[in-house]
Formats: structure tokens, sequence, C-alpha cells
């Protein structure tokens, strides 16, 4: 690249990067992801470092990033908010230390997570709560003063020993994730759904009716201080003591290391442990411990040099498009997904993305062929996140007729289904769902074992699988006598099942544990819950007029019906376990965390929903129990900071 097309490269991103700013820290709207936005930036850091003459005083890689709406009043920080360099692996960080190491002698560090909110700056005034701003450009935010006095969590008056005069604590609004989900489904529905959590926090702070962003379920997390006053405290970690003295809560491990190898382990440690939380992280923030060495570094004109963001590893890559198949669930629902030229995506090896639904590759512009941006987020099947060149492309037809069966599909909003009751894909789903351990927890039976007896038309019908012979299963390849003799044994033990298990593995659209678990709870037998009108099935707590509507439409088929009968002729019974025993738990919301003794998860869920509890996977002010294992983590901290009743086991056990 000569001269004039690094130059005219560089202005190009700044103007790219420029409108993604806006995008982001204005308007709330994000078009592209984190990792998109972080290739962006690193190209252009990349080449400003390369080309030193052609850095522009202007370019985003000088300023803190952030835009000031015109919706609210301006507020001037009283010390600058920065942000933080992002160190990417362990080169820039064994970089970021050695450099710190020239200057300060034998120095300390403390490891913090790096939650992914919008940043804001409370100032307090002799203790009481006295404004409130966002970021903005790190000068100058907007006023949101009266928006953060309604989130739950921030004191407004100071806890023990509150410091007099001025003190601006920085930190960051998270939206918990339970919350998040709940939240956008509700938005889906007027097109107004939050691209991710984050985008949440910004938005919800960002109202101009106070009342909304009240009702928003959002937490502050402090991180640091700006200017403060009368404060004689000299390390990070004596600040966080200060900060829960004071009143506010702390999530995530604050831990002090004085080398990279132990950096590194740490680091690895909480990527591994990311996905149990109920909030965002990014990755971690290391900063010197000491105010003193801090002061010594002091700040460039967008960073501190004492302190820098380890962001995760990118789960954003580049590959092409082989073509898109057709995945056919148990409800007869048609999925697409690209087939993908293999790319490494943080460690693994990826050669699918889930396209989720038609709508999605009409909205994407996918075709066979194309060069496209795909994304994996913790364990998650990874997504193509967007189209990013076009090399001969062959143009994407939606099919009309079922993969399988060639019968034709109905379409239903963004979704297409094989209506087909006789469909050979959609009953060897059916078998598999129904043999796996959400259900009969048939062991033996699993999806090659049901792919072939289908196929060999051994199993023509649910109620087939309850009617195996011996014979039949010696035809096929691989079964000898005592396999098969196994399998029938193993059928034979599983014929009592709970009715919330039974219902669940009747393939129901839209009704998985959760709705089996409310209808076998409300409605006691199977034969309520079939004769049941579709009002009825709404008036249950947990229960919206789709799930209803789609309850109904199952039972009003006779097939389903016939099913069923003959299920329960074959043997099937209902045990008493499914039954409610007592309402020791009636009205309560239970959490179950950690490592638990004697009991698994799901037994103890088992004993609360028998005794008409609800069991809820994440800690809010609305949980009334939290039963604890081993390593809680964040769900304990959380629940003890709500005044949430924690016991284990053996104490839930004797209520």
């Amino acid at each position: 690249m000569n001269f004039n097309a690094k130059k005219k490269r560089i202005d190009d991103l700044i103007k790219l990067i420029n409108y993604h700013n806006k995008r982001y820290y204005l308007e709330d709207k994000p078009e592209i992801s984190d990792a998109e936005f972080d290739l962006i930036l690193r190209e252009l850091l990349e080449l400003e470092e390369e080309n030193p003459t052609l850095k522009d005083p202007n370019s985003p890689s000088q300023k803190v990033g952030g835009f000031i709406s015109k919706n609210f009043q301006k507020f001037k920080h009283l010390e600058k908010m920065y942000s933080l360099e992002n160190i990417s692996n362990k080169n820039e960080l064994e970089k970021f230390i050695i450099k710190i190491q020239k200057t300060i002698k034998d120095p300390s560090f403390i490891l913090e997570p790096k939650f992914d909110g919008s940043s804001v700056s409370i100032t307090y005034k002799d203790g009481i709560y006295n404004s409130a701003a966002t970021r903005g450009d790190g000068s100058t935010g907007e006023d949101i003063t009266a928006n953060i006095k309604t989130i739950k969590n921030v004191p407004l008056k100071l806890l023990d020993n509150a410091p007099q005069g001025l003190i601006e604590i920085r930190g960051e609004v998270i939206f918990p994730l339970k919350e998040f989900a709940s939240l956008n489904k509700k938005l889906e529905k007027s097109n107004q759904a939050f691209s991710n959590p984050r985008n949440a926090a910004a938005g919800s702070l960002r109202q101009l009716d106070t009342k909304i962003t009240a009702n928003r379920p959002l937490i502050f997390i402090p991180w640091g201080l700006g200017m403060s006053m009368n404060l004689n405290i000299e390390t990070e970690l004596e600040l966080i003591l200060k900060f829960k003295e004071w009143g506010f809560l702390i999530l995530g491990e604050f831990i002090k290391a004085d080398n990279i190898n132990f950096i590194q382990e740490h680091f690895e440690a909480v990527l591994y442990k990311r996905a149990e939380l109920d909030y965002e992280i990014d990755g971690l923030v290391i900063k010197l411990n000491n105010f003193n060495d801090q002061k010594i570094l002091g700040f460039t004109s967008k960073y501190p040099k004492w302190a820098a963001a380890i962001k995760f590893p990118s789960m954003v890559a580049k590959t092409k498009v082989k073509q898109i198949t057709y995945q056919i669930g148990r409800t007869g629902m048609i999925t697409p997904v690209a087939e993908l030229h293999e790319v490494t995506l943080g460690g693994v090896k990826v050669r699918r993305a889930s396209l989720h639904n038609f709508d999605q590759i009409k909205l994407l512009n996918l075709n066979t062929n194309d060069e496209v941006l795909i994304e994996r987020a913790g364990d998650v099947i990874p997504k193509v996140l967007k189209v990013s060149k076009k090399i001969n492309s062959t143009k994407f037809k939606l099919p009309t007729k079922c993969p399988s069966c060639k019968s034709l599909l109905s379409k239903e909003g963004s979704y297409l289904f094989c209506k087909e009751t006789n469909c050979i894909e959609v009953l060897k789903r059916k078998v598999a769902y129904l043999a796996s351990k959400k259900c009969f927890n048939i062991v033996g039976l699993g999806e090659s074992i049901v792919d072939n007896l289908v196929s060999s038309n051994i199993i023509k019908d649910i109620p087939d699988v309850f009617s195996l012979k011996k014979n039949k299963l010696l035809e096929l390849e691989g079964f000898g006598e005592k396999l098969a003799e196994n399998l029938i044994l193993e059928i034979n033990n599983k014929k009592t099942i709970p009715l919330a298990k039974f219902i669940s593995s009747l393939g129901i659209r839209h009704v998985g544990e959760n709705i089996s678990n409310l209808l076998a709870k409300n409605f006691v037998n199977i034969d309520k819950i079939s004769s049941a009108k579709e009002n009825q099935i709404e008036s249950v707590d947990g229960i919206g007029t789709e799930i209803a509507k789609s309850v109904v439409e199952y039972f009003s088929v006779n097939k389903n019906k016939e099913e069923i009968k003959t299920m329960l002729d074959s043997g099937i019974k209902i045990s008493k376990d499914s039954l409610i025993e007592g309402d020791k738990f009636l009205g309560k919301s239970i959490c179950i965390t950690g490592k638990l003794k004697n009991y698994s998860r799901e037994e103890l869920s088992n004993i609360i929903v028998k005794q008409q509890g609800k069991v809820v996977s994440s800690v809010s002010k609305n949980t009334d129990i939290l039963i604890s294992g081993e390593n809680s983590g964040s769900k304990l901290e959380k629940a003890k900071s709500l005044n949430i009743k924690v016991m284990n086991v053996n104490q839930f056990l004797n209520l």
C-alpha cells in the first residue's frame, strides 16, 4: 500500500469509527458487534503506529469515545473520565507490565471484572447524593441525575464514615441477563428490542421519563474515583472496602497480582466462569494497586498509563458459506444452517453457524459462496453476523417443501413448519427427545439408534417405542441378543413417569420443561389438560396466549389423542410424583447455585415444584431463598447484598 493509499485508508477508518461511535454512544443502536468494532479500531491503530506522520490529532485513537445527546443537559465532570487501553494477548500484557516496571519498582496490581455496561459518574456532597452523568467525551457528559437516582442499589446517602466535601464515584450500570431476556421478549412485539444488555442499560439511562428507568432492573457497580476530597486511603483494595462500607454493591473478585503467570491463570479462570454469570463482562481490568504509583505514571490524552483492559479473545472470524442446509425440529420447525469452510474461533473449530430463521437470511442478504463474519459467544452455536463480501454468490431460494417428506411448508411469522404428521425426520426428533433425560430417560436409545429404528420402519409412531420386540431389533445391523434385551428391559423399567415429563415428551410446540411443570401443577392429570379451554390454560401464571393456543391445538388433533391413549394402554403409568404434595413453598422464588452434595439440581427442583415453589435461574430482589453449594460465586454475593435468605441443602430440606 503506497503513501496515498494508506492516507485514504486511515481517513476512511476514522470516518467509519466516528460513525459507529455515534451509533453506539449517542443513539444506543449499534450496527456492528464489539468484536467487529475492535477489528476496525485495531487496523487504524496499526496503520497509525506504522505511519506516525499520518496520525490525525482528531483521530478516535486520540480521544475518549463518546458523544453528548441534545436531549439532556451537559454536565462537566470535576475530573476527566478516561477510557482504558485494550490488551488482546499475552505479548501485549507483557509489554504493559514491563513499561510500568521501568518507572515503578516491584509494582503490585489489582485485577477486577470489566463489566460490559454503561459508564457513569455519581457525585456525592458531604455523603449525600448530588448528581450523576454519563461518560460523554470524558470531560463533559449528559446530566442523568434524576434517572440514576431511581436505581435501587444506588445509595442516596453514604453509610459509615462518609467523606465530607465532594466525591465522584465512577462505575458501571449493568442490566442482568435474565431480566434483559424478559424485557426484550416484551419489546420484540413493538420492534423495539435492544441488541444486547449493555445497550439496554444505556437506553434505560437515557429515558426522558424517569418512570421508565425506575421500572428497569438496573444495577450500579462502582469501580473507581474521579474528584475525591478528604479521603485517606492508599490502594484500590482499600477503596473497594470503602465502597462496601458506604453501601454499594460489589460483584466479582478483586485479586492482587504481581506476576504475569498468575495474571494469565486468573484471566483464564474468569474466562471459564464467564458463562455462569448473570451479567456480562468482556474481560478483566488490570490496575496498579497503589494510588501514589498511579500518580507517578499519570495519563495520556485518552488512557491512564497505570491501567488497561485485558479483553477476552475475539470470537469473530471471516469464512465462506459452502451451502445453506436445514434442520428439522421435533415440532416440525425448519431451521436454516450455514455450512462453512472450517475456521477456528476461541480455540474451537467451527464448520456450521445458525441462521435462526428465514427472515434472518433475507436481512443478511445471504447466499452460497458469500464471505461472512461469524461470531461465537460463550458455548452457544456460532451465528452469522453479516456478509462481508459477495463472491460469485448463488442466490438463495426460500424452500417451499419439507426437505424430508416433501410436503408443502407452512410459514408462520419468520418460521417455516412441516405440518405433515407422518414426516420421518420430525418423528426421529420426537422420539430422540422422548428418550432423553428431560423425558423418559431411556438409556441406550440415542439419536443414531433412533434414526436406525425409524428409517427401518420399526418405529412408525411414538407409541411404537413402548412395544418394541426383540426379534425386530435383531434385524438391525449392530444389534446383538444382549443389546436388544437390555434396551427392551430399559424401556419397560422407564414406563412410570411424572406428569410434567410426560407432557414434555409429547412434543407440543412452545411446551418445554417449565411450561410442562406449570401445566402439571395446575391441571393435575392428562385428561384435565387435554380438555382444558384456551382461557383456562392462559389463566395460569407464566403461560401466555400463544402457548395456550398451541396446547389446545395439539389436543384437538385426533392422531395426537390416539397416540396418548395407545401409550397409556401399553403400560405407561403417570406417577404420583407428578402431583403436588403440599404448599410449603407456595409463592416462593428459589434459586440453586454452586456444587451440591448428595442431591442433584434436578432433584431439588422437583422438591420445590411439588411444594408449589418456583425455581428461578438468577438472583434478583424477587428471590426468596438461595440454596448455596460449593463455589457459589456471584449469585451468593448478590443474594447477600440484597439480604436474601441463604442456606445449604440440609438447612433447606429441614425447613
